[in-house]
């Protein structure tokens, strides 16, 4: 959009934005009033940091390690913004707010030490503001010291009664262990080698012979492979066929078996055991001097390589037969020992349950016991040292840098002109109408002769200017052997402006010397004769239907003006305008004036205008300015485009006087007409007074409360706004007087 587009919107919608403008200070000044948030006051509060000091809590439980900083700071934030202080400080204050209430209006923030923490309050007034940060700070130091005190107190009792029970439990524990050994005192005392531990033994023992076994047959199956490599000088295959190496092999076994049973009693120390150990040696040499003759009674070539492998796979052999007769002699001890487990046993079991019970509530009650020193130790703190501690108080408030009367007065004047602004452009944008002659040009494709505002008085400059295009071309139409005498004017809607614009133009002519003859065609709704105060007992119709001549209906109106009324209504009196008698009229008009002026009705109502149009030199479309164009304007001009007719141009009525450049400039120079508005002057004045009323009002009503800054600021805008309604006031008075 052209910066003169812009400017003549919004000269033109001026009003319009000032009333916005307005509207939005009247808002200000009522969102003016002082509000939560306006002013802000700050009370620092101070958290233990002692390491003997505990949090609440944290007392009573195990571990010794304190709380952070950061996790005490937690825990006393969501003290300060709980539910309980905000209904104290209610309570306190004597508020009608609700806990919610209270929460919003406070932050909390670290400040300073670590172990500092800021609380600040918001509220209408700096008086409330203090009172509100002093109360939640000292508020939530009681609470807070309450809290610890009787929770200090529930977990030492809490305490005292978990080592009051364990007591309880270590002495019944104590008796039954008594009690068992009076009545199982010889069973125990002959079962001091515990069955359950011999078959462990055993079990272990197996388990260790097995893992021998394994490691001896690998060891065996390695020299074996390296055996096969070498060339042999004996064969093995009667090594293990032996009577007599097999008799050996039957002694290790039983004595393996004896000695085994031994151990499960005795310990290597006992001479049995030593006995059966040495026997067991014996054994094992002769068994291996018996596998060294049978080796030796197969000797052929001699390999010194193979025969250093055969000793050590006789050495491994005899330990896989002293293994397996070891694991044969622990199995079937284990066996044994298993069927019968004696009475001893289970109550040397039951013996040493009773025992560990009775070790395990010693051991908790000795905790229990370090539990309650260290929580009446806390309990003692709490009441010594407290918790949260109220280091500074809140003494003044501080304002919101958005909170000020005059910030949000310049706010509101701001957005009331941006609105304005905004609001004008938009309408402008939504109205589709004319507007201006250069809209209807680009419309229609023919000229806008003229551009006539909504004005009263009538603005003359307009009709002359018409005139005088009307006359060029008058003067192009003779050069060219036409005639030009003849207009017709019709628009495409009702209350166009018609019958007015022909009654001025008339008028024009006159003051030119020109003989003007005004013919009113309008039969539904004629207005030449009240225009021009004649009679219109008898007028055009007649003479058309023969029933009077031009002379019994033409009527001397003002000098040089001659008028045809339109007659009393007739039917089917349209149908006569296409008449040949309508020819015979024209004729006779031509000699009796200079020009001629038909005023028609409407070409998008009724088609009396297609009818009248051949016998004339030209059409002139009124088109009314106000009103968006809906099709009907071109229709027109295609159906007289089809009739041959010309479209002399156009004629906009109901313009704005800002945007006739004629008018305003001739206000401009001549200094006799005011500016027009876009509402009348009284109108402006009345609206932009309801607008001002109206805030006022609703300022009443709201109760404001403001502060002094508020009060002397507020009687200022209201004068200034006075003043403006008062200079209003008085240039529609003027206006009113130049009218």
């Amino acid at each position: 959009m052209e910066f003169w587009r812009m400017y003549r919107v919004i000269r033109q919608r001026r009003k319009l934005i000032v009333a916005v403008a307005l509207a939005a200070l009247v808002a200000a000044l009522i969102a003016g009033r002082s509000k939560v948030g306006d002013y802000s006051a700050s009370a620092t509060l101070q958290i233990p940091t002692d390491q003997q000091f505990y949090f609440v809590s944290s007392v009573g439980t195990t571990g010794g390690a304190a709380p952070s900083i950061e996790a005490l700071g937690n825990l006393a934030v969501d003290l300060i913004r709980s539910r309980e202080v905000a209904q104290r400080v209610i309570d306190g204050l004597h508020l009608t707010l609700r806990p919610s209430d209270i929460q919003s209006r406070i932050t909390l923030a670290r400040s300073g030490a670590a172990n500092q923490l800021t609380i600040t309050a918001k509220a209408a007034s700096p008086y409330d503001a203090v009172v509100l940060a002093n109360a939640v700070a000292n508020t939530a130091a009681a609470y807070d010291q309450e809290t610890q005190r009787r929770e200090a107190t529930l977990a030492r009792e809490f305490v005292e009664k978990q080592v009051n029970d364990t007591q309880t439990q270590l002495r019944s524990a104590e008796d039954a262990l008594v009690t068992f050994q009076q009545q199982h005192g010889p069973t125990l005392a002959a079962g001091a080698a515990a069955p359950g531990a011999q078959i462990g033994t055993l079990q272990a023992d197996l388990q260790q012979t097995n893992f021998d076994l394994q490691e001896t047959g690998v060891r065996l199956a390695a020299i074996t492979s390296l055996m096969n490599t070498q060339q042999p000088t004996r064969t093995d295959q009667y090594l293990f066929q032996n009577p007599v190496a097999q008799q050996l092999q039957s002694q290790l076994v039983g004595l393996q078996v004896q000695l085994t049973s031994q151990l499960a009693i005795h310990t290597e120390s006992y001479p049995a055991v030593q006995q059966l150990e040495a026997l067991i040696k014996s054994i094992q040499d002769k068994l291996n001097t018996e596998v060294s003759k049978i080796v030796s009674t197969q000797q052929v070539l001699h390999n010194p390589v193979y025969d250093a492998l055969a000793q050590q796979r006789i050495a491994a052999v005899t330990a896989v037969l002293a293994l397996q007769a070891k694991r044969e002699a622990v199995t079937r001890a284990l066996a044994a020992q298993t069927q019968t487990l004696p009475a001893a046993a289970q109550s040397q079991m039951d013996m040493a349950r009773l025992s560990r019970s009775t070790q395990v509530l010693s051991q908790e009650l000795t905790d229990l016991q370090g539990r309650l020193a260290q929580a009446r130790l806390r309990e003692q703190e709490v009441q010594s040292l407290g918790s949260l501690t109220v280091l500074d108080q809140a003494r003044s408030a501080e304002q919101s840098a958005f909170a000020g009367l005059k910030f949000k007065l310049t706010l509101g004047l701001i957005l009331g002109l941006l609105g304005g602004l905004g609001l004008a452009f938009f309408l402008e944008y939504l109205d589709n109408s004319l507007k201006t002659p250069e809209a209807a040009e680009r419309l229609l494709g023919v000229p806008a002769l003229v551009a006539i505002p909504f004005h009263n008085p009538p603005f003359d400059e307009a009709y002359r200017m018409l005139r005088i295009n009307l006359s060029a071309h008058e003067r192009n139409a003779l050069s060219n052997g036409g005639s030009a005498d003849v207009v017709l004017f019709t628009a495409p809607r009702p209350r166009s402006g018609t019958s007015t614009v022909v009654f001025n133009l008339a008028r024009a002519f006159a003051q030119r010397g020109r003989r003007v003859v005004v013919v009113d065609a309008a039969f539904a709704k004629p207005s030449q004769h009240r225009l021009f105060n004649v009679p219109n007992e008898r007028g055009l119709g007649q003479v058309l239907a023969g029933d009077a001549s031009i002379d019994d209906v033409l009527v001397s109106a003002e000098r040089d003006i001659w008028v045809v009324p339109a007659g009393p209504e007739i039917a089917q009196a349209g149908m006569l305008l296409g008449s040949p008698a309508m020819a015979d009229l024209l004729a006779t008009l031509r000699r009796r004036g200079d020009v001629v002026l038909f005023d028609t009705s409407p070409a998008g109502a009724v088609g009396d205008a297609y009818d009248l149009a051949p016998y004339t030199s030209g059409v002139l479309l009124v088109l009314d300015a106000s009103r968006a164009p809906r099709g009907i304007e071109e229709q027109i001009k295609l159906q007289f485009d089809r009739l041959r007719v010309t479209v002399l141009g156009t004629v906009i009525t109901k313009v704005a006087p800002n945007l006739v450049d004629s008018y305003y400039y001739q206000e401009q120079f001549y200094r006799q007409l005011p500016q027009h508005r876009l509402l009348p002057a009284p109108t402006s004045s009345a609206v932009v007074a309801l607008i001002v009323v109206a805030g006022l009002a609703a300022g009443m009503a709201a109760g404001i409360r403001s502060d002094e800054r508020a009060r002397s600021v507020a009687p200022g805008l209201l004068g200034a706004v006075a003043a403006t309604v008062q200079a209003v006031e008085q240039r529609a008075g003027l206006a009113d007087s130049r009218r």
